[in-house]
Protein backbone atom coordinates (compact mmCIF):
# COMPACT_ATOMS: atom_id res chain seq x y z
CA UNK A 1 0.00 0.00 0.00
CA UNK A 2 2.79 2.32 0.49
CA UNK A 3 4.59 1.74 -2.66
CA UNK A 4 0.82 2.44 -4.35
CA UNK A 5 1.06 5.60 -2.28
CA UNK A 6 4.16 6.61 -2.99
CA UNK A 7 3.94 6.10 -7.05
CA UNK A 8 0.58 7.94 -6.86
CA UNK A 9 2.20 10.60 -5.80
CA UNK A 10 4.96 10.95 -7.76
CA UNK A 11 3.08 9.87 -11.01
CA UNK A 12 -0.10 11.88 -10.87
CA UNK A 13 0.05 14.77 -7.70
CA UNK A 14 3.54 16.13 -8.79
CA UNK A 15 2.22 16.15 -12.38
CA UNK A 16 -0.53 19.16 -11.27
CA UNK A 17 -0.47 22.71 -11.10
CA UNK A 18 -2.58 22.71 -8.37
CA UNK A 19 -0.40 22.78 -5.44
CA UNK A 20 -1.15 19.86 -2.29
CA UNK A 21 -0.05 18.93 0.57
CA UNK A 22 -0.39 16.43 3.64
CA UNK A 23 -0.77 17.12 7.17
CA UNK A 24 -0.44 14.85 9.96
CA UNK A 25 -2.51 15.48 12.70
CA UNK A 26 -0.12 17.28 14.38
CA UNK A 27 -0.16 19.76 11.42
CA UNK A 28 3.00 18.85 10.56
CA UNK A 29 3.53 19.01 6.83
CA UNK A 30 4.27 15.31 5.21
CA UNK A 31 4.13 15.64 1.86
CA UNK A 32 4.43 18.81 -1.13
CA UNK A 33 3.84 18.40 -4.31
CA UNK A 34 5.83 20.36 -7.08
CA UNK A 35 2.72 22.40 -7.70
CA UNK A 36 2.90 24.13 -4.49
CA UNK A 37 6.76 25.18 -4.84
CA UNK A 38 5.68 26.85 -8.26
CA UNK A 39 3.13 28.82 -6.56
CA UNK A 40 4.62 29.62 -3.27
CA UNK A 41 8.23 29.38 -3.80
CA UNK A 42 9.46 26.93 -1.20
CA UNK A 43 10.70 23.24 -2.23
CA UNK A 44 9.35 20.54 -0.68
CA UNK A 45 12.79 19.95 1.76
CA UNK A 46 11.95 23.22 3.00
CA UNK A 47 8.74 22.31 4.45
CA UNK A 48 8.75 18.86 5.06
CA UNK A 49 8.24 17.46 8.75
CA UNK A 50 7.82 21.33 9.59
CA UNK A 51 4.23 22.97 11.38
CA UNK A 52 2.14 24.26 8.16
CA UNK A 53 1.77 27.73 10.20
CA UNK A 54 5.25 28.69 10.59
CA UNK A 55 5.30 28.24 6.75
CA UNK A 56 2.23 28.76 5.19
CA UNK A 57 0.13 32.09 5.92
CA UNK A 58 -3.46 32.43 5.17
CA UNK A 59 -5.58 34.84 4.98
CA UNK A 60 -9.16 35.84 4.34
CA UNK A 61 -10.68 38.23 1.45
CA UNK A 62 -11.30 40.57 3.97
CA UNK A 63 -7.64 40.79 5.49
CA UNK A 64 -8.37 38.45 8.73
CA UNK A 65 -5.55 36.00 9.34
CA UNK A 66 -7.08 31.64 8.85
CA UNK A 67 -4.40 30.50 11.37
CA UNK A 68 -5.09 28.98 14.55
CA UNK A 69 -8.74 28.35 15.57
CA UNK A 70 -9.80 29.91 12.03
CA UNK A 71 -7.30 27.72 10.17
CA UNK A 72 -8.78 25.58 7.62
CA UNK A 73 -7.32 22.56 8.63
CA UNK A 74 -8.76 22.78 12.34
CA UNK A 75 -12.25 23.26 10.88
CA UNK A 76 -11.53 20.33 8.64
CA UNK A 77 -10.39 18.48 11.60
CA UNK A 78 -13.05 19.49 14.08
CA UNK A 79 -16.04 19.30 11.78
CA UNK A 80 -14.68 15.98 9.52
CA UNK A 81 -15.59 17.79 6.37
CA UNK A 82 -13.84 19.46 3.21
CA UNK A 83 -13.79 23.13 3.24
CA UNK A 84 -13.22 25.26 1.02
CA UNK A 85 -12.12 29.38 0.26
CA UNK A 86 -11.07 32.07 -1.67
CA UNK A 87 -7.99 33.18 0.09
CA UNK A 88 -4.74 34.81 0.17
CA UNK A 89 -1.36 32.72 0.78
CA UNK A 90 1.90 33.96 1.17
CA UNK A 91 4.41 33.68 -1.07
CA UNK A 92 7.98 32.74 -0.04
CA UNK A 93 9.25 36.28 -1.13
CA UNK A 94 6.61 37.88 0.90
CA UNK A 95 3.63 38.87 -1.44
CA UNK A 96 0.16 37.55 -1.44
CA UNK A 97 -1.63 35.21 -4.00
CA UNK A 98 -4.71 35.06 -4.53
CA UNK A 99 -5.87 31.20 -4.00
CA UNK A 100 -9.05 28.92 -3.99
CA UNK A 101 -8.18 26.32 -1.42
CA UNK A 102 -9.79 23.41 -0.08
CA UNK A 103 -8.80 21.02 3.34
CA UNK A 104 -9.95 17.78 2.87
CA UNK A 105 -9.86 15.32 6.31
CA UNK A 106 -8.43 11.86 5.66
CA UNK A 107 -9.50 8.89 7.54
CA UNK A 108 -8.20 5.19 7.62
CA UNK A 109 -10.47 2.06 7.44
CA UNK A 110 -11.49 2.04 10.85
CA UNK A 111 -12.83 6.03 10.98
CA UNK A 112 -9.30 6.84 12.25
CA UNK A 113 -8.49 10.61 11.64
CA UNK A 114 -4.65 10.60 9.78
CA UNK A 115 -4.37 14.10 8.42
CA UNK A 116 -5.24 16.59 6.32
CA UNK A 117 -4.76 17.46 2.32
CA UNK A 118 -4.92 20.59 1.25
CA UNK A 119 -5.51 21.70 -2.50
CA UNK A 120 -4.95 25.10 -3.96
CA UNK A 121 -5.05 26.43 -7.24
CA UNK A 122 -3.47 30.41 -7.86
CA UNK A 123 -6.44 32.45 -9.36
CA UNK A 124 -4.24 35.56 -9.57
CA UNK A 125 -4.26 35.90 -13.22
CA UNK A 126 -8.02 34.27 -13.12
CA UNK A 127 -9.10 38.09 -13.96
CA UNK A 128 -7.59 38.26 -17.52
CA UNK A 129 -6.07 35.18 -18.36
CA UNK A 130 -2.62 33.81 -18.85
CA UNK A 131 -3.20 33.86 -22.11
CA UNK A 132 -4.26 37.53 -22.58
CA UNK A 133 -1.47 38.92 -20.21
CA UNK A 134 1.17 37.67 -23.09
CA UNK A 135 -0.63 39.22 -25.92
CA UNK A 136 -1.53 42.56 -24.08
CA UNK A 137 2.69 42.16 -23.16
CA UNK A 138 3.57 41.90 -26.62
CA UNK A 139 1.30 44.96 -27.33
CA UNK A 140 3.36 47.17 -24.66
CA UNK A 141 0.21 46.93 -22.25
CA UNK A 142 2.22 45.98 -19.19
CA UNK A 143 4.19 48.11 -17.16
CA UNK A 144 7.81 46.13 -17.05
CA UNK A 145 8.80 46.63 -13.66
CA UNK A 146 5.46 46.35 -12.10
CA UNK A 147 4.28 43.51 -14.40
CA UNK A 148 0.48 45.55 -14.11
CA UNK A 149 -1.39 47.50 -17.13
CA UNK A 150 0.96 50.27 -18.17
CA UNK A 151 -0.10 53.82 -17.95
CA UNK A 152 -0.84 53.56 -21.88
CA UNK A 153 -3.56 50.96 -21.39
CA UNK A 154 -5.02 52.72 -18.09
CA UNK A 155 -5.60 55.80 -20.03
CA UNK A 156 -6.95 53.65 -22.94
CA UNK A 157 -9.19 52.14 -21.10
CA UNK A 158 -10.99 55.22 -19.10
CA UNK A 159 -11.00 56.88 -22.17
CA UNK A 160 -13.62 53.99 -23.55
CA UNK A 161 -15.00 53.77 -20.34
CA UNK A 162 -15.85 57.43 -20.23
CA UNK A 163 -16.78 57.89 -23.74
CA UNK A 164 -19.24 54.99 -22.75
CA UNK A 165 -21.42 56.76 -19.91
CA UNK A 166 -23.78 58.50 -21.77
CA UNK A 167 -25.04 55.42 -23.96
CA UNK A 168 -24.81 52.96 -21.17
CA UNK A 169 -25.58 55.46 -18.66
CA UNK A 170 -23.52 53.34 -16.56
CA UNK A 171 -20.72 54.98 -14.55
CA UNK A 172 -17.69 53.37 -12.82
CA UNK A 173 -15.51 53.98 -9.94
CA UNK A 174 -11.11 54.15 -9.59
CA UNK A 175 -8.92 53.81 -7.15
CA UNK A 176 -5.79 55.96 -6.85
CA UNK A 177 -3.30 53.78 -5.09
CA UNK A 178 0.49 55.77 -4.12
CA UNK A 179 2.98 54.50 -1.91
CA UNK A 180 3.60 57.11 1.28
CA UNK A 181 7.38 57.68 1.72
CA UNK A 182 8.37 56.04 -1.52
CA UNK A 183 11.17 58.49 -2.53
CA UNK A 184 12.73 57.59 1.13
CA UNK A 185 12.96 54.40 0.39
CA UNK A 186 14.79 55.15 -2.76
CA UNK A 187 17.62 57.78 -1.49
CA UNK A 188 17.74 55.61 2.07
CA UNK A 189 17.63 52.03 0.48
CA UNK A 190 18.94 52.47 -2.91
CA UNK A 191 16.80 51.92 -6.30
CA UNK A 192 17.85 47.98 -6.62
CA UNK A 193 15.63 47.61 -3.30
CA UNK A 194 13.44 49.77 -3.94
CA UNK A 195 12.25 48.49 -7.17
CA UNK A 196 11.93 45.03 -5.71
CA UNK A 197 9.37 46.55 -2.98
CA UNK A 198 7.58 48.26 -5.33
CA UNK A 199 7.67 44.80 -7.61
CA UNK A 200 6.25 42.89 -4.71
CA UNK A 201 3.92 45.43 -3.90
CA UNK A 202 2.33 45.33 -7.45
CA UNK A 203 1.86 41.66 -7.22
CA UNK A 204 -0.19 42.12 -3.78
CA UNK A 205 -2.48 44.90 -5.04
CA UNK A 206 -2.82 42.55 -8.03
CA UNK A 207 -4.34 39.89 -5.72
CA UNK A 208 -6.50 42.30 -4.49
CA UNK A 209 -8.24 42.54 -7.75
CA UNK A 210 -10.82 40.25 -9.44
CA UNK A 211 -12.22 40.82 -12.81
CA UNK A 212 -13.78 42.76 -14.12
CA UNK A 213 -11.47 45.33 -12.31
CA UNK A 214 -8.36 45.49 -13.28
CA UNK A 215 -5.21 47.75 -11.63
CA UNK A 216 -1.73 49.35 -13.34
CA UNK A 217 1.02 50.98 -12.66
CA UNK A 218 0.32 54.87 -13.31
CA UNK A 219 3.88 56.83 -12.53
CA UNK A 220 6.52 56.12 -10.12
CA UNK A 221 5.04 54.91 -7.07
CA UNK A 222 1.69 55.21 -7.83
CA UNK A 223 -1.19 52.84 -9.34
CA UNK A 224 -4.93 52.99 -10.65
CA UNK A 225 -7.47 50.81 -10.31
CA UNK A 226 -10.60 50.60 -12.43
CA UNK A 227 -13.93 49.17 -10.67
CA UNK A 228 -16.64 48.22 -13.27
CA UNK A 229 -19.04 49.73 -10.38
CA UNK A 230 -20.06 53.17 -9.87
CA UNK A 231 -21.59 52.17 -6.26
CA UNK A 232 -19.80 54.18 -3.31
CA UNK A 233 -19.98 51.33 -1.03
CA UNK A 234 -18.43 49.17 -3.14
CA UNK A 235 -15.32 51.49 -4.14
CA UNK A 236 -14.81 51.83 -0.42
CA UNK A 237 -15.15 48.23 0.59
CA UNK A 238 -12.16 47.34 -2.51
CA UNK A 239 -10.32 50.47 -0.65
CA UNK A 240 -10.64 49.08 2.44
CA UNK A 241 -9.77 45.54 1.19
CA UNK A 242 -6.56 46.75 -0.11
CA UNK A 243 -5.78 48.72 3.13
CA UNK A 244 -5.82 45.23 4.95
CA UNK A 245 -4.28 43.28 2.85
CA UNK A 246 -1.28 45.49 1.99
CA UNK A 247 -1.37 46.11 5.93
CA UNK A 248 -0.65 42.28 6.33
CA UNK A 249 2.25 42.24 3.75
CA UNK A 250 6.07 41.89 4.66
CA UNK A 251 8.85 41.86 1.76
CA UNK A 252 11.99 40.36 2.42
CA UNK A 253 14.74 41.45 0.70
CA UNK A 254 18.53 40.73 1.60
CA UNK A 255 17.58 39.46 4.91
CA UNK A 256 15.81 42.50 5.99
CA UNK A 257 12.11 42.43 5.86
CA UNK A 258 9.98 45.88 5.01
CA UNK A 259 6.37 46.88 5.08
CA UNK A 260 5.12 50.17 3.38
CA UNK A 261 1.92 52.25 3.22
CA UNK A 262 -0.42 52.92 1.05
CA UNK A 263 -2.90 56.31 0.73
CA UNK A 264 -6.03 55.40 -1.44
CA UNK A 265 -8.02 58.19 -3.14
CA UNK A 266 -11.25 57.54 -4.75
CA UNK A 267 -13.39 58.90 -7.68
CA UNK A 268 -16.78 58.34 -9.72
CA UNK A 269 -16.97 58.68 -13.33
CA UNK A 270 -19.56 61.50 -14.01
CA UNK A 271 -20.72 62.52 -17.40
CA UNK A 272 -19.20 65.81 -17.84
CA UNK A 273 -15.74 64.45 -16.63
CA UNK A 274 -12.25 64.09 -18.68
CA UNK A 275 -9.84 61.89 -17.98
CA UNK A 276 -7.97 64.53 -16.68
CA UNK A 277 -10.54 65.61 -14.22
CA UNK A 278 -11.94 62.46 -13.17
CA UNK A 279 -8.10 61.02 -12.24
CA UNK A 280 -7.44 65.03 -10.38
CA UNK A 281 -11.09 64.51 -8.55
CA UNK A 282 -9.47 60.85 -7.26
CA UNK A 283 -5.69 62.09 -6.67
CA UNK A 284 -6.22 65.36 -4.90
CA UNK A 285 -6.92 63.57 -1.49
CA UNK A 286 -3.70 62.04 -1.63
CA UNK A 287 -1.52 64.62 -3.81
CA UNK A 288 -2.60 67.07 -0.67
CA UNK A 289 -1.50 64.40 2.00
CA UNK A 290 1.97 63.80 0.77
CA UNK A 291 4.35 62.99 3.66
CA UNK A 292 5.76 66.12 4.62
CA UNK A 293 8.67 63.92 6.80
CA UNK A 294 9.31 61.58 3.85
CA UNK A 295 13.00 61.72 4.90
CA UNK A 296 12.46 60.65 8.32
CA UNK A 297 12.55 56.84 7.47
CA UNK A 298 13.13 54.15 10.00
CA UNK A 299 16.22 51.81 8.63
CA UNK A 300 15.06 48.45 8.01
CA UNK A 301 15.57 46.10 10.91
CA UNK A 302 14.01 42.33 10.99
CA UNK A 303 11.03 43.18 12.30
CA UNK A 304 9.59 44.55 9.18
CA UNK A 305 9.57 48.72 9.84
CA UNK A 306 6.55 50.30 8.91
CA UNK A 307 7.40 53.24 6.20
CA UNK A 308 4.65 55.52 6.56
CA UNK A 309 2.92 58.30 8.12
CA UNK A 310 -0.83 58.15 9.23
CA UNK A 311 -3.43 61.39 8.45
CA UNK A 312 -7.34 60.91 8.47
CA UNK A 313 -8.83 62.78 5.55
CA UNK A 314 -12.93 62.47 3.97
CA UNK A 315 -11.98 60.47 0.45
CA UNK A 316 -9.01 59.38 2.13
CA UNK A 317 -7.71 56.13 3.14
CA UNK A 318 -4.33 55.00 5.07
CA UNK A 319 -3.75 51.39 5.75
CA UNK A 320 -2.43 52.69 9.11
CA UNK A 321 -5.96 54.12 9.48
CA UNK A 322 -8.24 52.38 12.44
CA UNK A 323 -11.35 53.88 10.59
CA UNK A 324 -12.84 54.42 7.27
CA UNK A 325 -12.07 58.41 7.61
CA UNK A 326 -14.80 58.51 5.48
CA UNK A 327 -17.22 60.52 8.61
Amino acid sequence: MIDYFNAFTSNVLDYLDEGVYFTDINKNIIYWNSGAENILGYRAEETTMQKCCQIISHMSINGEKRCGEHCSITKAFQEGRQQKEDMFITHKDGHLIFATVKTFPVYNKYGHLLGVIELFSDNSQKKIGHDKVKALTKAAYMDSLSELFSKQYIESRLQTMLNEIPEKRESFGILYINIVSFRAINELYGVSRADKILKMLAKTLSSCITYPAIIGRWHGASFIAIADSSKKSLLLMLADKIKRVVAEAIFPINEENFQVTVTIGYAIAQSYDSMDYLIERATKNTLEEKDKDAADVPPAVNTAPTIATQRNKTGFYSNMSKSDSTR
